[in-house]
């Protein structure tokens, strides 16, 4: 089935594909891929957690039990929506600084709970 979308010219988007491609043996051409992993991040810089991004583009703190592929699915959709958002009012520059300078500030903690 993937092999099928794959030829049919879809677009894949996610977060970190890359590795996932990876691991179920499937080339997907660049041009089929949107990676928010890589929509958000700066050379030279850290990659930036699906995590971090949903908790501070949507105010949504995932995963805090279990892994959800499902629910990955569909923060790096609408992750990648809020590029689109960001780039269209011209925006979205400004936004991936503030995103770094706020990450290095927290150290990378937003939406982490703290143990006691």
């Amino acid at each position: 089935a993937l092999f099928l979308i794959n030829v049919r010219g879809c677009i894949f988007v996610g977060h970190g594909l890359g590795q996932d491609f990876l691991m179920v043996n499937l080339f997907v051409p660049p041009s089929q891929i949107i990676d928010t992993v890589e929509i958000f991040h700066k050379d030279r810089m850290r990659y930036i957690s699906l995590r971090f991004l949903a908790n501070y583009l949507l105010g949504t703190d995932m995963q805090q039990d279990t892994h959800d592929s499902i629910e990955d699915a569909t923060m790096a959709f609408q992750i990648y929506r809020k590029a689109l958002e960001f780039k269209a009012n011209g925006t979205f520059d400004k936004v991936l600084n503030d995103i770094y300078e706020f990450g290095q500030k927290s150290d990378w903690k937003l939406g982490v709970e703290e143990s006691s």
